[in-house]
């Protein structure tokens, strides 16, 4: 995959827009020929059809025509161009969106979540301008420099080398700064990279800058930032601004010599009245020209830039491949569903998340995960719907290694609550169904399930309340509650609660564990720092520093596991 892979199913509109604007130049380098006979053969004494005004109409009639035969051309390439680039956007995006949606999440974070999102936003923008330009100007530009060139030959050569000329300092100065853009270009787009990552830490982390006093330190490294795009994007624009006064002054130039050898060198050039006309307007058709080739080339040099960037993120092959078995073994209630053994994760650090972590999780039964900040819970529910692989050991899932499966029939087996409540704006109901056709009686059902139903009637409209980008307008209770039932009304037969319950208070915590465990046939993976919360557990397991220290039921840990029962005795004390 690659930027431009989803122009290919248009190219021949692709070409087809040049093509019509070759048209159109066509129309406009005839029309001052026909300017020159008007003024040489119809209006000038001594022309052959000087008087005739059925010639002058005649050829007036052409220009007209020309005129609107080229607005045709024009018109239809536009609209060729505008249709093609916003279908070509769409695809873009939703091809940088579904890789994203394809890396880890440790190759994400690696990349840069922000920098993938400039990819969605500012760089397929670019190179959908870029695209654009080129079925609208890369073909207008450069005909008409050269068609009117060869005219101002055809006409005189004496101004044929004056045009020549013009044009020929004029297009080395688009070259030195085509040569120089791409790089400044690079540069200013990793500058406004650092900047997303730097606002979106000030926000993300707002509370807790504000709660050590640390606004005018991020201020400044925000201001700091800022300062050296500014510096970056002034430096692009000094650049590019030596485009258009160094063309404008070598064509008005030009200008000048064309009306010199046509008034003073006259008899010598044998340039005449209606040949200066037509002079000008070919230098005035290339001046034109060029203003639009300068705009070519500064979007074309940062399209290419962004091109780059986008090539270069599709160039990251996804650590998590996608498995060829479809159709998974059937499993009896009790026997493993999914197995660890010996795994270690890391993230490239000397130390480990995991290391040399066994476990099973049987069918029909539910499990608990339990252990301190940073003793790897969060790590190891990740490999079972395969957002992580296994550094070394395996991760069996019903009886074979989990990276045979289809992540899809993988997936779809499994509903996961993590630890941040993910709420997107829109209303409760979508929220829970996220598109789904479900009855009203299965909402309602799990809504009840996860107490979140009369919070939920409690808000203006119901189920079909408005919900705040990232569930603003709830509690961190409510939201996990919220989760939770969409987690249990999309009826997988896996349920994973990865700490979903720790903004619930212990009484509600219980209600919803008890709810849950009523639904038969459930996978249950409880994973808490409440050891209260997973004590009823089927099978627990405690982790300490990547690993296993602890296995078995709430009694035989209590007496066998030190760092369970001091957890145990430690919360049981605090309520």
């Amino acid at each position: 995959m690659k930027a431009l892979t989803p122009l290919k199913k248009h190219r021949f509109k692709v070409f087809l827009a040049p093509l019509l604007k070759a048209l159109e130049c066509t129309c406009e380098l005839i029309i001052p020929f026909l300017v020159r006979a008007i003024i040489d053969e119809g209006l000038t004494q001594g022309g052959a059809h000087y008087g005739d005004g059925a010639f002058v109409l005649g050829l007036c009639g052409a220009i007209f025509g020309l005129s609107v035969f080229g607005f045709g051309f024009t018109m239809i390439a536009q609209y060729v161009a505008s249709s093609v680039t916003t279908r070509f956007a769409y695809d873009l995006k939703k091809n940088i969106y579904a890789h994203i949606g394809e890396l880890s999440p440790v190759q994400l974070e690696n990349y840069g979540k922000n920098k993938a999102l400039n990819l969605v936003n500012t760089a397929s923008f670019s190179v959908q301008i870029g695209v654009q330009m080129f079925m609208r100007l890369l073909v207008r530009a450069p005909f008409l420099v050269i068609g009117s060139t060869v005219a101002a030959f055809i006409v005189s050569p004496y101004a044929g080398l004056v045009v020549l000329g013009s044009l020929a300092l004029c297009g080395i100065v688009i070259g030195i700064v085509v040569g120089v853009s791409p790089k400044e270009y690079t540069a200013l787009t990793n500058e406004l990279d650092a900047i997303s990552s730097e606002g979106d830490d000030l926000i993300t982390g707002a509370r807790v800058v504000r709660a050590f006093n640390k606004q005018e330190e991020t201020d400044a490294r925000f201001e700091r930032q800022s300062e050296q795009y500014r510096r970056q994007a002034l430096k692009l624009a000094r650049i590019n601004a030596f485009i258009n006064p160094l063309t404008f002054g070598f064509v008005n130039l030009a200008v000048v010599l064309v009306l010199y050898l046509g008034s003073f060198a006259l008899p010598t050039t044998g340039i005449s009245v209606g040949s200066i006309v037509a002079i000008i307007s070919f230098l005035t058709q290339s001046l034109n020209a060029l203003i639009q080739f300068t705009r070519l080339v500064t979007s074309f040099s940062k399209a290419y830039a962004d091109k780059k960037r986008i090539d270069a993120f599709f160039d990251i092959a996804p650590a998590i491949v996608d498995g060829e078995r479809e159709k998974e073994e059937e499993v009896a209630q009790g026997e493993p569903l999914f197995e660890l053994r010996d795994v270690d994760v890391s993230f490239g650090g000397e130390s480990k998340a995991l290391e040399g972590v066994s476990l099973v999780v049987p069918k029909g039964q539910s499990v608990g995960i339990i252990g301190g900040t940073g003793s790897g819970k969060s790590v190891l529910v990740s490999l079972l719907p395969r957002f992580l692989d296994a550094e070394r050991g395996e991760v069996l899932y019903r009886g074979h290694d989990i990276r045979q499966s289809k992540l899809a029939s993988l997936r779809g087996e499994i509903a996961l609550v993590s630890q941040k409540p993910q709420l997107f704006k829109g209303t409760i109901r979508d929220n829970l169904t996220l598109g789904r056709e479900y009855a009203e009686e299965e909402i309602v059902a799990a809504a009840k399930d996860a107490l979140a139903y009369d919070f939920i009637l409690d808000k203006e409209g119901g189920f079909d309340g408005e919900v705040e980008e990232g569930g603003a307008n709830f509690s961190g209770g409510q939201k996990q509650r919220l989760l939770i039932a969409r987690a249990l009304l999309s009826h997988r037969e896996v349920l994973i609660l990865d700490d979903a319950t720790s903004a619930l208070d212990y009484k509600s915590d219980l209600l919803v564990r008890q709810n849950v465990k009523k639904r038969k046939g459930m996978t249950l993976i409880m994973v808490s720092q409440r050891a209260t919360s997973i004590k009823d557990c089927d099978r627990i397991y405690v982790l300490d520093k990547g690993k296993v220290v602890g296995e078995g039921k709430h009694e035989e840990l209590l007496s066998s596991c030190d760092v369970y029962r001091e957890v145990y005795e430690a919360q049981v004390k605090q309520r």
